[in-house]
This record gives C-alpha cells, structure tokens and sequence, in this order.
C-alpha cells in the first residue's frame, strides 16, 4: 500500500488487509432512550435504551487505490481508532460511507470530511 500523507489515528480495513488511514475520527454511540410511567407517578417504571446507532466522521481519510471506489460505492469497512496512538483501541464494525465532501484550495490541498455509521463500536484494552 502507498504511503498516506497524513498523520494516522486511525487504520481503515477491509477483512484483514489495510487499506487506508484516517486522521481526525470521531465516533459517537446514540441510543433512543425508553421512559415509561406508571399513573401519578412522577418517576419512570421503566427506563432503558432502545434502538441504538454508532455514526462517525473523519477530518481525512486516505484509501489504497486499489479500494477506493468500493468504499465510496457502499462496500463496508472497519475503523481501528488508536486514541492514545497505540495499546487501547476502538474498533467500529461494518462501516458505510453516508457523505463525502472533497474541497480543493488555492494551494493545492485536498481536504476530504466523510462521515457514516458502523453497525457496532467495541472498545479494547491493551
């Protein structure tokens, strides 16, 4: 794989192989929130979470040519997030690409903003 031109935070990978890198990641775990009252009541019966998702963005993201236009093109992904640099990570599972921005300035440097969702987060200690 060619080599990126940026700092990596995050490896992008596809099965076993990797095939990117990406800088600036941010991962977020949403849950619907389930509150149910009982009546008269002023505190909830039941409070729990629902249906949850796991969206993320990326500041930049490097692919291997090899794998860029199955990744804009649906195919799914994980997402190795080093937040430390090494030992502890977070891995986001099954990604898929919902939005990718590419702005071009006067000096020549590609800035790319993708987001999307993972179908889980996990966390890993070293």
């Amino acid at each position: 794989m060619s080599s990126p031109l940026l700092g990596v935070n995050a490896l992008v990978k596809k099965d076993t192989a990797e095939i990117g890198y990406a800088q600036g990641v941010r991962l977020a775990i949403n849950a619907d929130l389930i509150k149910e009252y009982k009546i008269g009541s002023q505190t909830p019966e039941v409070l729990d979470y629902g249906n949850r998702s796991f969206p993320f963005t990326i500041d930049r993201m490097y692919i291997d040519n090899e794998y860029v236009n199955l990744v804009l093109n649906g195919t799914t992904f994980d997402l190795i997030v080093y937040p430390s640099g090494s030992g502890a990570y977070y891995t986001a599972d099954d990604c898929v690409i919902t939005s990718w921005e590419m702005t071009i300035s006067q000096d020549g440097v590609i800035l790319e903003s993708v987001s999307g969702e993972a179908k889980n987060v996990t966390y890993t200690s070293s």
